[in-house]
This record gives structure tokens, C-alpha cells and sequence, in this order.
């Protein structure tokens, strides 16, 4: 009768604990001092900036799911409760249904009958429920892809302002490192000795 959503990561756990947090350069000079180079700091700032970008596609991946999940879930919580009601009045059930895709057939269920409902779990794994115990779990689904999905969202706005500081971090570093070279260049052009770092 139905897909039911998968707890695979689900849960209302957060990855904004599990994400990197980038720090904003405020003392350029002294940031460089401590790295030594401007390559090493440019190496050390692109490895996080893979980082961010290998979350946010896992991201992207798991809010794509869920928005897949959710109607699935909403769908089948929604005939639930219709034969739930219908069952109330003591008649059958008369609706259509999808055989295949834009196929569809008439079908006479006697919900009045047999409170007993299949859920497809997935995996080639379908359980039988009574109803009333179906539509509860399919509550608690629909709820749990709604707060999974809220706070992938919240994860991703989260990651984004990692992404942005880390790019305004390399940009600053490597104009940090231009500016230098001209200094070099132009201290030797007039004969004055350099620094070496």
C-alpha cells in the first residue's frame, strides 16, 4: 500500500555539529607569520573548502530524498485516515488506483470489514498493521521528514556561511600574498634588503 520512510540518518540529528567552523581571518599579517607561506595557507584553506563542498553535496543529496519521501508519506497517511473514515460509515471504499504509470483502476474495498493494512517498508520487506496503528506511525513519519527536512535546510544555510568565509579567507590570503610580492619586487628594484618571510 505505501513506502514508509527509512530511519537511515533521519533522526533530528543535526551535521551542523559535524561541520568544520571557519573562522574569519581578522589579522591577515599575523595569520601569515603563523603559516609560514602563502602557498601553505592556501593549501590548508582549499582542503577545508573540499570539505564544505563534499557536506554540501551530501546535503543536497539528503534534502533531495526528503522532499521525495514526504509527499510518498503524506499520500498514503491521507487514503489511510479517507478509508479510516470511510469504515466509520459502515460502506465500502470505492477508489482508483495506480497499476502502472497514467494507468488506472476502479476498485471496491470493503474497509468496513478488515481494519488491516500493508505498509511496504522497503527492502522487499511489507508489514501488516491495523490501521488505526498505521496511520499513527505514518504521523510520526510524516512529522519526522518534516524535522529531518527543516533541519537539513538549517544545515545547509549553516554551511553555506562556512563556504562564503572560507572563499573570502583564500581571496584575502592571496591578495595578501600579491601585495607582498610587489613589496619584494619593488624593495629589490631600489636596492633595499628583504625580508624573508
Amino acid at each position: 500500500m505505501s513506502t514508509l520512510a527509512n530511519k537511515e540518518g533521519e533522526a533530528d540529528a543535526s551535521t551542523k555539529d559535524a561541520i568544520p567552523v571557519a573562522t574569519f581571518i581578522e589579522d591577515i599579517d599575523g595569520f601569515m607569520k603563523k603559516e609560514g607561506s602563502a602557498e601553505a595557507a592556501l593549501e590548508k584553506l582549499q582542503r577545508l573548502y573540499q570539505a564544505f563542498k563534499f557536506i554540501e553535496q551530501r546535503l543536497s543529496q539528503k534534502k533531495r530524498k526528503l522532499k521525495i519521501k514526504l509527499p510518498e508519506i503524506q499520500k498514503t497517511h491521507a487514503a489511510l485516515v479517507a478509508m479510516e473514515e470511510q469504515a466509520q460509515t459502515g460502506e465500502p471504499l470505492i477508489s482508483h488506483y495506480e497499476l502502472a504509470q497514467s494507468v488506472y483502476a476502479k476498485a471496491k474495498i470493503n474497509v468496513h470489514e478488515n481494519d488491516k493494512v500493508c505498509l511496504w517498508l522497503g527492502a522487499n520487506v511489507m508489514l501488516e498493521y491495523p490501521r488505526k496503528e498505521a496511520i499513527e506511525l505514518l504521523t510520526q513519519q510524516v512529522s519526522d521528514c518534516k524535522t529531518a527536512l527543516a533541519t537539513t535546510i538549517d544545515d545547509m544555510g549553516f554551511l553555506r556561511d562556512q563556504v562564503t568565509t572560507t572563499e573570502v579567507n583564500m581571496a584575502r590570503v592571496f591578495n595578501w600574498d600579491v601585495k607582498d610580492r610587489r613589496d619584494k619586487k619593488e624593495a629589490t628594484e631600489k636596492g633595499e634588503p628583504v625580508d624573508a618571510d
